[in-house]
């Protein structure tokens, strides 16, 4: 497949976009702030046939957010579109790897664009329902192979993460921010992530505590992008999805 322009790429796949601009919940409350966000929601774990989260558990497969909100209320209403859609979108993504970086490319730059005219920020959040390596998200660009992150490195990008060795890209990336994610069984690690002033998102199934293990916790469902934040925890509160939380489940603090 060859990218030639996004109503090409429309007509040819069949999907409408590959991100959306502050579509979400958590997302529309960048306006608060003037910023847009431009996200990318794949298919997550391996439903498309295709690993997306190499350091998922059971337990966070199971509580996947990505079976909550706006695609359970469209599944009462539509059926499963949007889970096609975007199972879709990750066979896209590994099958026609370089067609679906340029798409995504010319919808950023759009997206940019936008931002600047009405005088926003903008930002990039890749990984939403996935965690994958922006690094292998790359593209031919004269004569040169450049992943995401070189061909905007004027563009803020932020992920969260469950892959310790992820935090390696900030070396040498300084546009790209990550948050690490705590699992309920890797807080070894994020209490050295917290230490060198890399944040850690830990969920709570009810209310947040003001500290966690002797850490700041701040509310990490006020505003998504939370490069401004170093050394704290940023906690979430458990958000309903199909599958059931179950006492013994220790991806969420209960």
């Amino acid at each position: 497949m060859e990218f030639k322009g996004k109503a090409q790429a429309r007509k040819e796949t069949g999907l409408s976009y590959l991100g959306s601009v502050n579509m979400t919940t958590k997302h529309k409350k960048g306006f608060i702030y003037n910023e847009l966000n431009y996200s990318l929601y794949l298919s997550p774990a391996n439903v498309s046939g295709y690993e997306v989260c190499p350091g998922r558990t059971d337990e966070c497969t199971r509580l996947c957010l990505n079976e909550s909100g706006m695609n359970t209320m469209v599944q009462k209403v539509k059926g499963d579109v949007i889970n096609n859609s975007r199972k879709k979108k990750t066979r896209l993504f590994f099958e026609h790897r370089e067609f679906f970086v340029r798409w995504m490319i010319a919808e950023i730059e759009t997206v940019k664009k936008k931002a600047e005219r009405l005088g926003y920020g903008f930002n990039v959040r890749i990984n939403n329902t996935s965690d994958i390596d922006p690094r292998i998200m790359t593209v031919k660009l004269e004569g040169k192979t450049l992943n995401i992150l070189d061909v905007f490195h004027d563009v803020q990008f932020y992920d969260y993460t469950k892959v310790a060795g992820r935090t390696a890209i900030l070396e040498k990336h300084k546009n790209y921010d990550l948050t690490y994610s705590y699992t309920g069984y890797n807080w070894d690690q994020c209490k050295k992530m917290l230490d060198n002033g890399i944040r850690v998102a830990v969920i709570f199934k009810k209310v947040l505590p003001e500290t966690y293990e002797g850490y700041p916790v701040v509310d990490g469902d006020l505003y998504d992008n939370r490069t401004k934040d170093a050394g704290v925890i940023i906690g979430l509160k458990f958000k309903k999805v199909r599958a059931k939380l179950l006492p013994t489940d220790k991806f969420v603090i209960q």
